[in-house]
C-alpha cells in the first residue's frame, strides 16, 4: 500500500510538471505498466483529485488551476514545519545526510510562494481597481484566512460573523462572497456591499470537498442567500402607482418617483419568472438594467415584429 501511495503522489507531481503527459510516459517514469496507471487514475478520481484525460494522444492534465505548489499544506502545517529548526541541535545526530539542506530548500520554496501570493494580491488590486471593500476579502481568499465581519441586508443585521471565505463571484458588476458561516453552520452567499468591518483573522481554513460548480447548480436555488440580480424598470405613472401599492407578489426595494424607476432584487433562478411578470405591463414597463436582459427583451420583440412585416 505504501508503494502505491508513493506512486500516486509521483503521478500528481508528473502531471503538474508536464500537462498532457501520456500514460505510457507515466508508466515509464513510475516503473510500472500502463494498465496500472489507468487503475491509479481511477483511484485519484475517486479521491477527487481533478485530473482529466484530454483525449486520444493528448494525455493527462489538471482541471482548472489546481496545483501542488510547492506543498499543499495548511497555514498551521507550514508554521509547525518552520518551528522544527529550533530542535535541530538536539536531533542532529539522528538526522540523515542531506536533511538540513533539503529542509532549507523547502522553507525557501514556501517563502517564495508566500511572496508571490502577496505580489499577486497587489497586482490584482492595481489591475482590477478593486474598492477598499473588496481588498480585505480578496486578501483573505488568497491567503486562506478566516474573516470576522458585520453583515446587513434588507432583512436583518448580523454582527461579528466568522466566515471562511471561499470565492468571490462577479455578477452584473456586483460581487458576492461564497463562504462558510460559522454562526449558521452552513455555506452562504453574501453581497459584498452589505459586508462591513471586515477583519482578517490568524486562523486558516480548508475548503476540501467544496465544489463551486456543484454549489451553484444544487444549492443556490434552494438557499435563502441565493444570488440576486438587481433589475431597474421604468413604468408609466399609472403602472408605477400599482407597483408601489404592493398589490403584486413582486415587490420593489426602491422607487424613484421622478424618473418612474423601480428597483427589484430577483433571485438568479427566478429571472425568467420576473421577465414574464414585466411582460404583463406591455408598453407601460421598460427594463433598463441589467443591460443583458434589456437587450434580450429587445431582440425578442424585434423577432416578433419581423413576423408581421
Amino acid at each position: 500500500m505504501t508503494d502505491r501511495l508513493i506512486r500516486l503522489m509521483r503521478i500528481i507531481t508528473l502531471v503538474q510538471a508536464k500537462p498532457g503527459i501520456l500514460a505510457r510516459e507515466l508508466a515509464d517514469r513510475c516503473g510500472t505498466s500502463e494498465r496500472t496507471i489507468y487503475r491509479d487514475m481511477d483511484a485519484l478520481s475517486a479521491m477527487h483529485i481533478p485530473i482529466t484525460h484530454l483525449g486520444h494522444g493528448k494525455g493527462y492534465a489538471f482541471i482548472g488551476n489546481f496545483a501542488l505548489y510547492p506543498l499543499d499544506w495548511s497555514p498551521e502545517e507550514a508554521s509547525a514545519f518552520s518551528q522544527l529548526s529550533g530542535s535541530f541541535e538536539e536531533i542532529k545526530p539522528h538526522l540523515p545526510d542531506g536533511f538540513l539542506s533539503a529542509y532549507e530548500k523547502v522553507m525557501a520554496a514556501e517563502y517564495k510562494y508566500r511572496a508571490e501570493r502577496e505580489e499577486k494580491v497587489e497586482s490584482v488590486q492595481r489591475q482590477a481597481g478593486l474598492t477598499d471593500q473588496l481588498v480585505p476579502l480578496l486578501n483573505a481568499i488568497l491567503k486562506g484566512r478566516r474573516i470576522r465581519a458585520d453583515y446587513s441586508d434588507n432583512t436583518e443585521e448580523e454582527a461579528e460573523l466568522i466566515i471562511d471565505p471561499y470565492h468571490l463571484i462577479s455578477l452584473e458588476n456586483r460581487y458576492h462572497l461564497v463562504g462558510y458561516c460559522h454562526r449558521r453552520g452552513k455555506i452562504r452567499t453574501f453581497r459584498t456591499r452589505c459586508l462591513s468591518h471586515v477583519c482578517l483573522l490568524d486562523q486558516g481554513f480548508s475548503k476540501d470537498g467544496f465544489d463551486l460548480t456543484t454549489f451553484i447548480k444544487r444549492k443556490w436555488s434552494m438557499e435563502e442567500d441565493s444570488l440576486r440580480l438587481e433589475f431597474k424598470v421604468r413604468f408609466s405613472e399609472e403602472a408605477l402607482r400599482e407597483v408601489g401599492v404592493g398589490g403584486y407578489a413582486v415587490k420593489p426595494v426602491k422607487i424613484e418617483s421622478l424618473s418612474r424607476v423601480a428597483s427589484f432584487e430577483v433571485p438568479l433562478e427566478r429571472d425568467r419568472e420576473f421577465m414574464e411578470w414585466v411582460r404583463r405591463f406591455k408598453d407601460e414597463a421598460e427594463i433598463l438594467e441589467p443591460v443583458h436582459y434589456r437587450e434580450a427583451f429587445r431582440y425578442e420583440l424585434e423577432n416578433w415584429l419581423s413576423l408581421y412585416q
